[in-house]
């Protein structure tokens, strides 16, 4: 799968947070990192969008919307001719968003100081999805990111990763199968022993407890047919 990240990100070398976003991913040739700035050219813009299976959205969330870079790529590149019309080049390809905000995440429901939920300001961003045929995944939505511990930090950093790299990043069986590839590379190009026989054995007891998991699984899905009958 290959993915395009679009950053839209103002003070974009002062982010922390994109920092460690970009990090996540540095060594990945299936991602393409790409920051976007006022100066656009359309048709190379679209020719990155062509080679992607799943593109992102990424940006600090502004006044309930999206930087003022983004609206204007938005505007420049997805026209009418490209993105609908009698072509839809996008449609089948997969809508991500990731965005990071100030405010924190109690704060965005009814009742609270920002009465509405993160999806229903998020709402445009689908119904470009839906009017351009691309299917649209749940954004994953950055809350407080200085506030975040070391060990919410990193929890984050592989969530990013799943997101942007996980064909079934939403699914528990998809995201263990990630981790079990990914640990599987890291064996391979591990030059010490020592560290090698370490991962192997977190390995080991990844895959059992993904057997364990099939069959509870199974046993569930017996008695309720029983159940049933």
């Amino acid at each position: 799968m290959k993915t395009l990240v679009i950053v839209a990100h103002p003070k974009y070398t002062e982010s922390t947070t994109q920092q460690l976003f970009k990090e996540s991913v540095a060594d990945d040739e299936n991602v393409v990192w790409h920051l976007i700035t006022e100066t656009i050219d359309p048709a190379k813009e679209q020719a990155l969008l062509l080679q992607a299976d799943r593109i992102i959205f990424q940006f600090p969330l502004y006044w309930y919307s999206a930087p003022a870079v983004l609206k204007n790529w938005q505007d420049k590149v997805l026209t009418t001719k490209f993105a609908t019309g009698s072509l839809y080049s996008l449609a089948g390809k997969e809508l991500g968003l990731v965005v990071s905000t100030g405010a924190a995440q109690k704060e965005f429901q009814a009742g609270a100081s920002e009465q509405f939920t993160m999806s229903e300001i998020l709402r445009p961003y689908e119904a470009l999805a839906n009017k351009t045929k691309m299917k649209y995944l749940a954004p994953l939505v950055v809350y407080q990111f200085p506030y975040l511990t070391k060990i919410e930090q990193q929890r984050l950093f592989m969530a990013y990763q799943q997101y942007v790299t996980n064909l079934q990043f939403n699914h528990f069986s998809g995201q263990e199968e990630w981790i079990n590839q990914r640990l599987s590379q890291k064996i391979e190009a591990e030059q010490d022993d020592k560290k090698r026989l370490t991962l192997q054995q977190i390995q080991t007891v990844l895959q059992d407890n993904q057997e364990t998991l099939a069959d509870l699984t199974l046993t569930a899905s017996m008695i309720k047919r029983n159940e049933d009958e």
